[in-house]
């Protein structure tokens, strides 16, 4: 429903300075003051300075009306990006005056940079894109980092958005951050390997990914994994990564086996269609929970590389 008055309008943007509207489940912004309910559709988007705005389509008045949400990104959910309102007349308050919740979901654009997009009652979408860097933090959270401007002290404070996921590895030349308690929203990165030769004993996996930047700028960013690789006796393989409060998760991966010396195994990875992702392990013995486990596998080796070695006659 959209205003038909100029009287309606009004009141609706003195709603929006005083922080008395709020989202529905399409997106709209919503007034409701007693029985009056004005839901107005239009276009979300997110400045370089990272304030969201939403552009009205009024009929009636001219072409469009801009309404800027004053204060700052919030948080950011599985499938939802959560902004704060502060009123007009609280300028001196501590805490925002209310919080606008805008439902879509997460991927990633052809430079790497993070991407909202804004589902909209028609099937369209607003693409939300992040114009920073990402980086990783120490309990391998997915951080975007920013500044803004506050509206109660007018300085440009740092701030960021820490998104719940855990990574996994889909491609040769793709890394994926997928977000926890959905299954509509992943960051799935164009990343390099570092070194494709891997040694079980120091526990981690290196990629390199660029960022393109406004300006043309592209910012270089070094994702390092930490944790402890594994051999089950299915001859899988998984590298069991360490996330915030003790929870640990593992990205599982089929192999293909070669000796690299008598008491090491080298372990070509691939992925769960096959795929082979660039990335070999080498086990040594002494790191096998199972002795057993290597002494088959090693027989099991000779005698592939005997049969290989046979030539019959005729």
């Amino acid at each position: 429903m959209r205003p038909r008055a100029r009287g309606r309008w009004s009141d609706f943007q003195q709603q929006v300075r005083e922080g008395r509207v709020r989202v529905d489940a399409r997106n709209r912004l919503v007034y409701q003051a007693g029985s009056q309910r004005l839901a107005l559709d239009g276009v979300w988007a997110l400045t370089r300075a990272h304030d969201v705005t939403f552009t009205a389509r009024a009929s009636g008045q001219p072409p469009s009306q801009t309404v800027y949400l004053k204060g700052s990104l919030l948080e950011a959910k599985a499938n939802a990006l959560i902004v704060t309102m502060q009123q007009a007349d609280r300028q001196d308050a501590a805490e925002p005056s209310q919080r606008l919740a805008l439902l879509g979901r997460w991927s990633t654009d052809a430079n790497n940079r993070l991407v909202f997009s804004v589902e909209k009652a028609d099937g369209s979408e607003d693409r939300l894109t992040f114009q920073g860097g990402w980086e990783v933090g120490p309990h391998h959270e997915l951080l975007y980092r920013y500044r803004q401007r506050s509206t109660r002290t007018r300085t440009a404070d740092e701030r960021a958005l820490i998104f719940a996921g855990a990574w996994d590895i889909t491609g040769a030349d793709r890394l994926v951050y997928r977000l926890s308690g959905t299954s509509d929203s992943a960051f799935e990165f164009k990343a390099s390997l570092q070194s494709p030769a891997l040694r079980a004993r120091d526990g981690r996996i290196i990629y390199q990914a660029g960022i393109g930047l406004s300006g043309g700028r592209t910012q270089t960013k070094r994702i390092a994994l930490f944790g402890t690789w594994k051999l089950h006796k299915d001859k899988t393989v998984s590298f069991e990564i360490p996330y915030v409060q003790g929870r640990r998760q593992a990205i599982r991966f089929g192999a293909t086996y070669a000796f690299a010396g008598k008491n090491e195994v080298a372990l070509k990875l691939y992925g769960r269609r096959q795929q082979p992702l660039g990335i070999s392990v080498i086990f040594s013995r002494r790191l096998l929970e199972d002795a057993r486990w290597f002494v088959r596998v090693r027989k099991e080796g000779e005698e592939t590389e005997a049969l290989a070695g046979v030539q019959v006659r005729f």
